[in-house]
């Protein structure tokens, strides 16, 4: 089969394509064909070197994909041949086959486009995970998403408005403000230009936020801080910027303030039966107009 290989962690122009063995499929996995993959932050920077993540090399990028299923290995019955799944490997899907676990593969929806499904398991899950699992976000309460033009970002402007709360996007250019407007945000900031401390202090009355989801990193995580709440939960779930956010230990002290990291990675791998739960609040028609 063809696939993406990355031989050596380098710049991503240096990933080729190359004909390779299709992957082994072990007792309670599935062999999908791959009609469409997602492209995120780490698919970008695990060839690099410069993810958390660093696979043996040479391996087959791609987080998540969709595509039919191929074959079934041994003890998965629930499937069928043909069937359109999505799943979330953490790796290999930028190939013609991949291979994941039954727990990790889920059925699209009828009437969800291919794209939109090849893209929906990291972005949602994880946006629904920070938000209600790690973040506790309640209603009334004001949350701030950095970052919110993004895949997550946009999905936790979704998620934090069912819930409740009043949503405060961040973003560096009209367009994408303008998109998370579209997509509920209530009040806007302009990442690139404006005071992000001050603008955050002065939209929530002085008080601070509640609940600051962030996926940026680099310093733009300091200016954030400053402007939670006392009490507030400070959420981490990436570093798009490619710079790790040093955290201060003073702010956290004087605000008695959580900062959490979000990882989904760390979900599937060691509590995978929430990860369940959490992709099927996704996908199951929403009650009530409410995500939970």
């Amino acid at each position: 089969m063809k696939a993406v290989l990355c031989k050596d962690y380098a710049p991503i122009e240096q990933l080729v394509i190359e004909d390779v063995e299709p992957p082994a499929l072990p007792a309670g996995s599935v062999r999908i064909a791959v009609r469409a993959a997602s492209v995120n932050p780490p698919d970008v920077l695990m060839p690099q070197g410069k993810y958390q993540v660093r696979p043996p090399l040479p391996f087959v990028p791609g987080l998540e994909c969709m595509g039919t299923v191929l074959e079934l290995g041994a003890g998965v019955d629930d499937l069928r041949v043909g069937e359109r799944v999505m799943t979330y490997p953490g790796q290999g899907c930028y190939a013609q086959q991949v291979v994941a676990p039954r727990i990790r593969v889920e059925r699209v929806p009828a009437g969800m486009d291919d794209k939109v499904a090849a893209g929906f398991v990291l972005v949602h899950s994880t946006a629904y995970h920070a938000l209600v699992d790690c973040g506790r976000l309640a209603a009334g309460e004001t949350l701030v998403v950095l970052g919110a033009s993004g895949g997550i970002g946009l999905c936790a402007i979704q998620i934090g408005k069912a819930l409740g709360a009043t949503v405060i996007a961040v973003a560096s250019t009209p367009d994408k403000r303008a998109t998370c407007r579209e997509n509920g945000a209530d009040h806007l900031i302009d990442g690139s230009t404006e005071n992000l401390t001050e603008r955050i202090r002065e939209l929530t009355g002085g008080q601070g936020a509640d609940v600051i989801l962030d996926v940026v990193g680099g310093d733009v995580t300091d200016r954030a801080l400053r402007a939670i709440r006392p009490f507030g939960r400070y959420l981490i779930a990436g570093y798009a910027s490619g710079v790790i956010p040093m955290i201060k230990g003073n702010v956290v002290l004087l605000k008695q303030a959580q900062v959490i990291g979000v990882s989904y990675r760390l979900l599937l791998e060691r509590d995978p039966e929430l990860h369940r739960r959490v992709t099927f609040m996704q996908i199951a028609p929403p009650s009530r107009g409410a995500v939970l």
